[in-house]
């Protein structure tokens, strides 16, 4: 079973993002986090913080419906979810893992146009991208001033540009919410802040929602409308 319900259903609920009673480990006598409760609203952003360890990004990628978890039950945008997602709900979920995600020989036009992939498997195969979706990429890219990187291999972008090519790669893909795990964790104060800058301005444009794994607890308190600790197994609400 993958999800359960419409892909409308859950329309009229407050909440983007449910995890009740929640818990993970690699057995039942090794668990890594019990009794994990998170409701996010819709258009808010979450920071997630805590150790090296602790199972932050394995909260994160049992939401995306990577992972299953031992017990408990995740709900996304009203629908239930259960080891993985539909291609409806993939489709209205970001994940922006740490290692970015990006297709290293493509250029940032590229692996932003990824996004719409899935709606002509074929024509992206062969780079036959319609035009409505290359004008779409390129706004986007311009509003995060990254148009003129967009005939430029990633792999030879700094990792600022990188972050933004993945954050323009969720605007595009049209998200509703967006699972972050440490998206500012390798750069300076000034690039950080503009990554978030942007992801608070898509979150509060969209009524996109997102969750991210933090450990800057200052960054967190500037951007973040709520916070949690996970620590010894459990997850506390820290504001």
């Amino acid at each position: 079973m993958i999800v359960q319900g419409r892909e409308d259903a859950g329309v009229g609920s407050v909440y983007a993002v449910e995890a009740m009673d929640l818990a993970y480990g690699y057995s039942t006598n090794n668990i890594l986090f019990d009794s994990v409760n998170l409701a996010v609203e819709r258009g808010k952003s979450v920071a997630i913080m805590g150790r090296s360890g602790s199972g932050k990004s394995t909260l994160l990628r049992i939401i995306n419906g990577f992972i299953r978890p031992l017990r408990g039950r995740v709900r996304v945008l009203g629908m239930d979810v259960d080891g993985g997602y539909s291609n409806g709900l993939r489709r209205r979920v970001a994940y922006i893992p740490q290692s970015l995600g990006l297709v290293e020989n493509a250029t940032t036009l590229e692996n932003v146009l990824l996004a719409r992939a899935a709606d002509s498997q074929f024509r992206a195969l062969l780079g036959l991208w319609r035009r409505e979706y290359v004008d779409e990429a390129m706004r986007i890219l311009r509003s995060i001033g990254m148009d003129g990187k967009a005939r430029s291999r990633v792999n030879r972008l700094s990792g600022g540009e990188r972050q933004r090519v993945a954050i323009a790669r969720a605007l595009m893909q049209g998200a509703k919410v967006v699972l972050a795990d440490e998206p500012v964790s390798n750069l300076d104060h000034d690039n950080a802040r503009s990554i978030l800058d942007i992801l608070r301005g898509m979150c509060r444009m969209n009524s996109t929602s997102s969750i991210m794994v933090m450990h800057d607890r200052r960054l967190a308190e500037e951007y973040a409308d709520e916070a949690y600790i996970l620590a010894d197994g459990r997850l506390s609400r820290l504001w």
